[in-house]
């Protein structure tokens, strides 16, 4: 039996979920980090399987999906890209540009937890942007949840080996 190192910690599944540096506010089903790659396994004949070091990591897209309870007007521009807000008597108004532009990226998207330790996990994408559609269920005696699935985006000049996340979390001392 493998003997379990003292210092291994349990990330708990409470925290904060930020876009940029505003927090998003009560979420309902909480949210996920997943980071979807593609694997290719260099083949050669006599293979009888993978081989090691032949793996190569084609493509990597990190994702941070929140499950926003709380959905304010003016934050709806860093929620869905392509999205203006006016004001028309004594009125917001939200309404689509039709288009993408670099100031519907955000910087960054993060969830901000916490060990069972007490020591603080920070899940961060960059580069995030959300391209899923606006898609509210209006039911009776319900609430309106939608799903935000904000995917990290590469610069067209990201160095080799970069990836748009990142997980900091505070060492032993």
């Amino acid at each position: 039996m493998a003997k379990v190192s003292k210092t291994n910690e349990t990330l708990l599944g409470e925290g904060v979920f930020y876009i940029g540096d505003v927090p998003i506010g009560l979420t309902r089903g909480g949210g996920q980090f997943l980071v979807e790659r593609e694997v290719r396994q260099i083949e050669a004949d006599g293979d009888r399987g993978n081989v090691k070091g032949r793996n190569v990591i084609d493509k990597s897209v990190p994702k941070l999906v929140i499950n926003a309870l709380q959905i304010i007007g003016e934050n709806l521009p860093k929620m869905y890209p392509g999205l203006k807000v006016t004001e028309e008597d004594n009125k917001k108004i939200v309404t689509g540009t039709g288009k993408i532009v670099d100031s519907d990226y955000q910087d960054f998207v993060k969830f901000v937890g916490m060990t069972d330790k007490g020591k603080e996990v920070v899940i961060t994408v960059e580069n995030a942007i959300n391209l899923e559609n606006i898609d509210w269920t209006l039911a009776d005696k319900d609430e309106v949840v939608p799903s935000l699935t904000y995917t990290g985006c590469y610069e067209e000049e990201s160095p080799e080996g970069y990836e748009p996340w990142l997980i900091a979390y505070v060492k032993e001392a």
